[in-house]
């Protein structure tokens, strides 16, 4: 869905050119700042605010931009847990496969997916390394080779060995891990991944399952669901500050999101199959609810950057 009307940074474009000025400035022991400032309020919640995301920020005391450099770092935090996590379940995935324990390498799969479900959207500028990770066998032509996340999922649900495959994701996952290290947002590029999620849910993993094998398509939908609403924590302090109502109703929205989705069943467990039509279409009006108004308090967040976040 294009939410472009309404949210400044309705695409976090180029995810990787992000990380590559973070990497690079962050080498040089200094923050990337951008030259674009806004006249500075002298009353209200955006008082001492001078810019918008990753110029300076205003005065350092200002309850605001304290809550901005607050959920610049959670954030952060919230990236690497999800890559360290990922990390983790592959290779105890790839240590699975080599032993042989099919079963035990399917729920370490499961894992891994939901793991980097959490991340999806920041790799989505990086189409050579989203490949290495998380290909579909309907993003190559018929009969040509595909890797990641979903070939082991092929060799795990259809008999076939997933050595070769295992293998080459357990090398790639700590690049991904590396690459997201640095990753500073401001809360504006923050909530925009997150209206990105939901969005990415609406549009793809609900009326198409991700899950070609397995058929457990639900552990995409609830892992992406589970970090835009993370997301959406990380953002509530200054949201409260900024715009309390829209706050307040973002994260009513989640709630009532989350509950529908928890209503659809275990993600581990439930087929594909058992999501009913109508059950989907529900789900996609509340994402398409849930989004708009993370979109709208998305745009209240505009103003408040994050310079002097550590890199």
């Amino acid at each position: 869905m294009n939410r472009a009307a309404t949210t400044p940074l309705a695409r976090l474009a180029a995810p990787a050119v992000v990380v590559l000025v973070a990497l690079v400035t962050g080498a040089c022991g200094t923050s990337a700042t951008a030259t674009t400032t806004t006249t500075r309020p002298t009353a209200g919640p955006e008082a001492g605010v001078t810019s918008h995301y990753g110029s300076a920020v205003g005065q350092p005391g200002q309850p605001t931009t304290l809550a901005a450099e607050a959920a610049t770092r959670a954030f952060a935090v919230q990236v690497q847990d999800a890559t360290a996590a990922f990390v983790t379940a592959v290779a105890a995935l790839q240590a699975d496969v080599d032993r042989g324990d099919v079963m035990t390498a399917r729920s370490d799969e499961l894992d891994a997916q939901a793991d980097y479900d959490a991340f999806r959207d920041l790799e989505r500028g990086n189409s050579v390394n989203a490949s290495t990770l998380d290909e579909l066998d309907t993003d190559v032509a018929p009969g040509e080779t595909f890797g990641g996340l979903h070939a082991v999922e092929r060799d795990l649900w259809t008999g076939g060995s997933a050595v070769t495959d295992a293998s080459a994701l357990g090398a790639q996952a700590p690049v991904a891990q590396y690459l997201l290290s640095h990753l500073r947002l401001g809360p504006e590029a923050v909530g925009s991944v997150a209206v990105d999620q939901l969005d990415w849910v609406v549009d793809d993993a609900l009326p198409s399952s991700q899950e070609h094998t397995s058929h457990l398509g639900l552990v995409d939908v609830a892992a992406t669901v589970d970090a835009a609403d993370q997301a959406m924590g990380d953002l509530a302090p200054l949201g409260r500050l900024v715009a309390p109502y829209l706050t307040a109703t973002a994260t009513a929205d989640f709630a009532g999101l989350q509950a529908q989705v928890a209503s659809l069943g275990p993600p581990r467990t439930t087929p594909d199959t058992s999501v009913s039509p109508t059950a989907r279409l529900a789900l996609s009006r509340q994402l398409d609810v849930t989004a708009s108004t993370l979109a709208r308090l998305n745009a209240r967040l505009a103003p408040y950057g994050t310079a002097g976040a550590p890199s």
